[in-house]
């Protein structure tokens, strides 16, 4: 008998092979891949948009704690410094930075919003007084906080305060910090 291979045309005039099932498996597994691309995207989709943010509340509650030295402030105080941009002391080189307050008394607070300008002036002044060098040292701006936390209870009155604490400020924070 006489065999008779057939030759398909619209595919360059190549004769017709018996390996089609090798293409015909590199098509599933590619649709494989793509259909399971799509679910794991739709996955986590669906989980950003209907984010009840019930798992993130429990954590800003702890936040909203502060917790100082003592203990648990109940209700903190935060004042807002606002963004300072200083040259530093060695003249190349400046530093944006904001600063907030913790407070531990609402009647703390609202004696120092009333005095910020003394209070920025009193932080303007130190920050001018240190180099980059300085500010680069996590333990240098520790040392900071703790100067200006100082200076900031100078302007608290030792006496006839409307509050408790004779030290309110628990803390300066720095919430912004770029050293240029």
């Amino acid at each position: 008998m006489t065999e008779v291979n057939e030759v398909n045309f619209s595919k360059g005039g190549k004769m017709a092979q018996d390996g089609g099932g090798k293409g015909r498996l590199i098509k599933i597994i590619i649709i494989a891949v793509v259909v399971l691309v799509l679910l794991v995207g739709g996955i986590v989709l669906a989980m950003f948009l209907f984010d009840t943010g019930e798992e993130a509340a429990a954590p800003n509650k702890e936040m909203a704690q502060a917790r100082t030295e003592t203990g648990i402030i109940e209700t903190p105080f935060y004042l807002d410094m606002g963004s300072f941009v200083v040259n530093l002391s060695d003249g190349r080189r400046y530093l944006k930075t904001s600063i907030q307050l913790l407070i531990n008394d609402e009647k703390a607070n609202e004696f120092l919003r009333v005095r910020q300008a003394e209070i920025k002036d009193l932080v303007v002044a130190e920050l001018q007084t240190l180099n980059s060098e300085q500010l680069r040292d996590p333990q240098e701006r520790e040392l900071l906080k703790q100067r200006l936390l100082r200076k900031i209870e100078t302007l608290l009155p030792t006496e006839d305060r409307e509050w408790d604490d004779p030290m309110p400020v628990k803390k300066v924070l720095i919430t912004e910090f770029y050293l240029q």
